[in-house]
């Protein structure tokens, strides 16, 4: 009798990752003559912002700008003025891609510093960072015994892996007014403006993904009287995107939200405590599922011998997702006396040699009064260790963003609340049944006594002496399947063996 398979189709995303992209962008910035002579530059921030995503046959292409600001004292030490930038980025990536790939991307500022050409014109210079993933609908089809000969026993384990199952992507725009308290300051006229995106809750309802959150910005402007200081504020928002399928099963919502467009202003009043805001990102949605990978790992005939033939494929499933909250400390400069704004500069956290620890840095620039309530501005950078407990030759990522919480100042310490998502997956090579020669032979025996040293699977134990699991437990009378100390053990072969088996089923 031959041994009848069913297929056992699974469908998801192949997921290809590039994370070690950087490249430098640079420009020139005029100084307008309605603007006075640069003086002192104090601080410098900046936006990526993604206009288009393309993956044709070959290369794969992110374009954007990156939406630069200067705060600068002018020559006369009096007042604070901005300059702006737009600095356009292209990101390709020369590599094969399949019908249906899609890119996903994320983009961050490493760094971002201007220096003086002269006192009418600044160079602008950007580190951009930038990660593609390239995911690929894929298929792994496993055979699956269905109908098998007395006497071939199979060793058959399900085993749950974690795979991306589909992709979504939803646009969200928000255009409103964002009132600033009446009792607080007034703007007259704004300098700077940061803005993140920070999602609260995230589920799946049948086809559906649904996320909400808030679009958090900080400003930093200037009063009637010249005097600059900062707000925060939040909008929130509430979206859905339709999935290409459900998932009943266990699931995992990733979304990476990047910017399109940020315009915030003033609505040109004096005084004013209304900002209008106009913002659009693309939040792109990855859902991970609980998929269960039948396998049919070994297999031995009672009667003769068995050839097996195997199949053998490549999965890389997810390990763990998940997000922590951590703390980081830097020391203040020494004559640093009110601290107005911050921006921040993370780098690539990564693990070398996939050990133990993981290592990045931070950059944060300040913007602060000294002791004599002179403007001052620095970049200060440190550097970053994360401990994980990883899985040998597993593929980790961190991505390292601001925590919800505002930074705090402890004596001389600025305390920055971060928020680390982590997501570690390994490629697994499965070995599967997909057929098997059975050689009849005439066998005999009884029952033999057997010393089994140290710790070891009955499995093993059943295969090498042409018994089975469930015969060698029912004889001595064991519930476990390994074996961890030296025993005495009664094994059970011959026909004996077959009528149980028989019986079992």
């Amino acid at each position: 009798m031959e041994i009848l398979f069913h297929q056992q189709k699974i469908s998801y995303l192949a997921e290809k990752r590039f994370d070690d992209l950087h490249q430098e962008q640079t420009g020139e910035i005029n100084v307008p003559e309605t603007l006075p002579e640069l003086g002192r530059v104090v601080d410098c921030f900046g936006a990526v912002l993604v206009r288009e995503r393309s993956v044709d046959n070959g290369s794969v292409s992110v374009s954007g700008s990156i939406q630069c600001g200067v705060l600068y004292v002018p020559a006369g030490e009096e007042g604070l003025e901005r300059l702006e930038l737009q600095l356009p980025f292209t990101v390709t990536k020369k590599l094969p891609t399949e019908p249906g790939t899609l890119l996903f991307y994320w983009g961050w500022l490493r760094s971002l510093e201007a220096r003086f050409v002269n006192d009418r014109k600044l160079l602008i210079r950007a580190d951009l960072a930038s990660e593609l993933s390239l995911l690929s609908p894929a298929e792994l089809v496993l055979q699956q015994p269905e109908r098998w000969p007395r006497g071939l026993i199979l060793r058959t384990e399900t085993c749950p892996m974690r795979l991306p199952l589909c992709a979504a992507e939803k646009e969200v725009r928000i255009a409103d007014e964002l009132l600033m308290p009446e009792e607080g300051k007034g703007m007259d006229r704004l300098l700077k403006a940061q803005c993140s995106v920070e999602l609260a809750e995230r589920r799946v309802v049948g086809e559906r993904a649904v996320f909400q959150g808030e679009l958090r910005l900080r400003v930093l402007g200037l009063t009637e009287a010249g005097e600059p200081f900062t707000w925060s504020g939040a909008l929130p928002f509430s979206q859905y995107a339709d999935l290409d399928r459900s998932c009943e099963e266990e699931c995992h919502l990733s979304i990476q939200p990047i910017l399109n467009h940020m315009e915030i202003d003033t609505d040109g009043q004096p005084d004013s405590r209304r900002l209008l805001v106009n913002v659009s990102f693309t939040c792109q949605l990855l859902l991970w599922g609980e998929v269960p990978v039948t396998l049919t790992r070994d297999a031995y005939y009672l009667e003769g011998t068995c050839k097996p033939e195997w199949q053998l494929c490549q999965l890389k499933p997810c390990l763990r997702q998940e997000e922590t909250a951590l703390e980081q400390s830097l020391e203040l400069p020494a004559e640093l006396g009110e601290l107005l704004d911050w921006t921040l500069f993370p780098d690539r956290i990564s693990a070398p040699g996939g050990g133990a620890e993981a290592r990045g840095s931070l950059g944060v620039q300040l913007l602060y009064y000294d002791e004599s309530r002179r403007l001052q501005g620095r970049l200060l950078r440190q550097e970053l260790r994360l401990s994980r407990q990883p899985e040998p030759d597993s593929d980790w990522r961190c991505v390292l963003r601001p925590g919800a919480e505002a930074p705090s100042r402890r004596g001389r310490e600025l305390i920055l609340p971060l928020r680390a998502e982590q997501r570690e997956c390994r490629s697994a090579a499965l070995r599967n049944l997909a057929g098997a020669e059975l050689i009849p032979q005439s066998r005999t025996g009884g029952p033999s006594l057997i010393v089994r040293s140290g710790v070891g699977e009955l499995w093993d134990l059943a295969r090498d002496n042409g018994s089975t699991v469930r015969a060698i437990q029912r004889a001595n009378e064991l519930e476990e399947l390994c074996l961890s100390r030296e025993r005495l053990l009664l094994i059970p072969t011959g026909r004996g063996v077959m009528q149980e088996e028989e019986d079992a089923e």
